[in-house]
């Protein structure tokens, strides 16, 4: 009987547990969530969307770039080339692989109705690996001189 008793205990010590740990998950979780857009989905919901952090992926408008480098601000338009177009301000360094008529995912909020305040911004890219053309790669003479000198 007592050898019972003390199995109850521990089950019902794990169960209070998993308990807990359940609903600390669910209440920490809606924190960290960053839901995925496309502009627009953004402009249909934008009065719900305010104030929440929100990843928006677009392609970057031809002709629409301003890079600032001595204030590291960087004004872009992104569309999804149905209507639905966004100004981005990003504060920070421009990506590398950053150009125009590229997809983008910029995470923010929404600063206005047709403005979005990004903290972080992705540039999409291609997977494939291109060896340099000839003549465009390094300079193997220059390469062999640096090492064994």
């Amino acid at each position: 009987m007592t050898e019972k008793k003390g199995y109850l205990k521990w089950l019902v010590g794990f169960g209070i547990i998993a308990i807990a740990i359940g609903i600390g998950t669910q209440l920490n979780l809606g924190d960290g969530v960053v839901y995925f857009y496309v502009p627009g989905e953004v402009k249909a919901q934008a009065a719900e969307l305010q104030g929440k952090t929100i990843k928006v992926g677009a392609m970057v408008k031809e002709g629409s770039v301003v890079w600032k480098p001595k204030d590291l601000t960087l004004d872009f338009v992104i569309t999804d080339f149905n209507g639905s177009e966004f100004k981005v301000e990003h504060k920070g360094v421009k990506p590398d692989m950053f150009k125009e008529n590229q997809g983008v995912v910029v995470e923010g909020k929404l600063k206005d109705s047709d403005t979005i305040a990004s903290k972080t911004l992705m540039v999409k890219h291609s997977e494939e690996y291109k060896k340099p053309d000839e003549g465009h790669g390094l300079d193997k003479e220059l390469l062999k001189e640096s090492i064994f000198k």
